[in-house]
């Protein structure tokens, strides 16, 4: 066995040329692999003329000046030539790559070790070989000195992959004689490819697993309406109708109760990603330079990193789950069901991109259509607007509870009362007075200086909501190099946001 080597995942021009042959393989029949083919062809035939020519002009020189140099320089030409003749002739044959991926499902930003099994026949030893892999996010070279051994096993690490679908475009092996004026090689066939998860983001107390707001508490069932509404009794929220207000409870305690029946507290979760392109565009104030872009995670990828972690936070507290995204039939959801997440839905998140075409009002209008009261509703994105921030004030007076993560804030609306529905003489009180009047304007990125580069949210979009009841994340602090921290938490209204 070869020493271990360790590789990088790199790009280059040649890595783009074999992804670009790739890509018509489809349409025009041909692979990667016939792309190889032809380098290896056009090389034989460089080398070959050279040497034929560098041969021919030592010969006419010897044939004019004669002399034991140039008969020398002659007579080396012809024995090069005839090993480059002996080497294409008696070469490796019956070439044969094998790899192992490990994991066999790995997260985004592990290290996945390929193990290589490569064997062939030769007639003739070999003082090297080159097996270099062209995977769609880089390459690595191997270089072995066979001598007149027949099979190696070796072993090099990708580091760092990224979250998707990882495929081998493309293997060459080459080998040559000692001084390298002569190679062949070939293409041995593969398609192997494994798929990358996204990095699930545990985010901290923000798991979902049908919490109780502040102030619920569980009422013990008395008799057979007891059993029947399984009641528990919680703090009024802003929608809960007459009917379910305890009022014995209510005037023991001081402060209006709401009895929630047991099928509005049952432990269901409805995650909402958008995945629409114009939610993810950088604010103007949020711009990272150039030379630091490579350095800081995607705006999406932390989406997709927090929907991971929420659904396998849902999973191991066994709720009933729904997840939303753009890009599938409207009113459908992409996963509904209880207990293990299946594969296909990781796998889902493993290719999702932000290419879908329904707005986050749009997604939220047509996820909302089974939702009741009690309910959590996690919802995340990359820019809050204003059209979906009304659209979730307005679940929140109907009694959902809306957790929203998200990686840029706005200043909330500033326009007239009669321009903003949710602030509006047509809308109820709790919503009218949900969004504070705005004290002063924010930039874009609502970054304030002195704050450690952390998004405030008074007066905010964001600060808006978490009046209204909403649980608030911030995903802006989440980067690789941080090992997914977790969330910046804002928590509940009325509570002390930790910064």
């Amino acid at each position: 066995m070869t020493e271990e080597r360790v590789s990088s995942l790199s790009s280059s021009s040649l890595i783009d040329q074999i992804k670009y042959e790739h890509g018509k393989r489809e349409s025009s029949g041909k692979s990667a692999a016939a792309f190889l083919s032809r380098r290896r062809v056009r090389s034989t035939v460089q080398e070959w003329a050279r040497m034929l020519l560098l041969t021919a002009a030592t010969l006419g020189l010897y044939l004019w000046r004669g002399g034991e140099s140039l008969l020398l320089l002659l007579t080396a030409g012809v024995i090069v030539m005839s090993g480059g003749l002996l080497l294409h002739l008696c070469g490796p044959r019956r070439v044969a790559v094998l790899r192992t991926i490990t994991p066999a499902r790995p997260s985004a930003g592990d290290t996945v070790t390929v193990k290589v099994q490569i064997s062939f026949v030769s007639k003739i030893p070999l003082p090297w070989i080159v097996v270099a892999d062209y995977w769609s996010e880089g390459s690595h070279q191997e270089l072995l000195f066979p001598g007149f051994r027949r099979s190696f096993t070796y072993s090099y690490e990708l580091k760092s992959v990224p979250r998707g679908i990882h495929q081998l475009y493309g293997c060459g092996v080459t080998w040559g004689d000692l001084p390298g004026l002569f190679t062949g090689g070939c293409q041995p066939g593969g398609k192997e490819s494994f798929k990358v998860l996204p990095k699930a983001l545990y985010l901290a107390g923000s798991l979902p697993d049908n919490r109780a707001m502040p102030g619920d508490r569980m009422l013990p069932g008395r008799g057979k309406q007891g059993s029947a509404e399984a009641a528990d009794i919680r703090d009024y929220a802003p929608g809960d109708p007459l009917s379910r207000i305890h009022w014995k409870n209510s005037a023991r305690k001081g402060t209006l109760q709401s009895r929630v029946p047991e099928r509005e507290a049952g432990q269901m979760t409805c995650i909402v990603l958008a995945n629409c392109p114009e939610d993810y565009e950088v604010p103007y104030g949020a711009l990272v330079p150039r030379g630091q872009r490579g350095s800081v995670m995607p705006a999406f990828e932390r989406a997709v990193s927090a929907a991971m972690g929420l659904m396998l936070s849902a999973e191991r507290s066994s709720s009933y789950l729904q997840l939303f995204s753009g890009g599938w039939p409207e009113g459908m959801a992409r996963h509904e069901g209880l207990g293990q997440i299946p594969g296909r839905v990781q796998d889902l998140l493993t290719e999702i991109s932000p290419s879908g075409s329904q707005s986050l009002t749009r997604l939220l209008e047509d996820a909302s259509r089974g939702w009741i009261p009690g309910m959590t509703v996690s919802v995340i994105t990359g820019r809050l607007e204003e059209d979906s921030a009304r659209t979730l004030a307005r679940f929140l007076v109907q009694g959902i509870k809306v957790e929203l993560y998200y990686v840029w804030d706005q200043p909330s609306p500033a326009g007239g009362a009669a321009d903003d529905p949710v602030r509006s003489s047509t809308g109820t009180k709790e919503a009218r007075e949900g969004f504070p009047e705005p004290v002063e304007s924010y930039p874009a990125d609502n970054y304030s200086p002195g704050s450690g580069g952390k998004q405030r949210t008074s007066g905010t979009i964001a600060g808006s909501l978490m009046r209204l009841g909403a649980r608030i994340h911030c995903l802006n602090d989440v980067s690789p190099a941080q090992v997914y921290k977790g969330a910046e938490y804002y928590g509940y209204p009325g509570q002390p946001t930790s910064h």
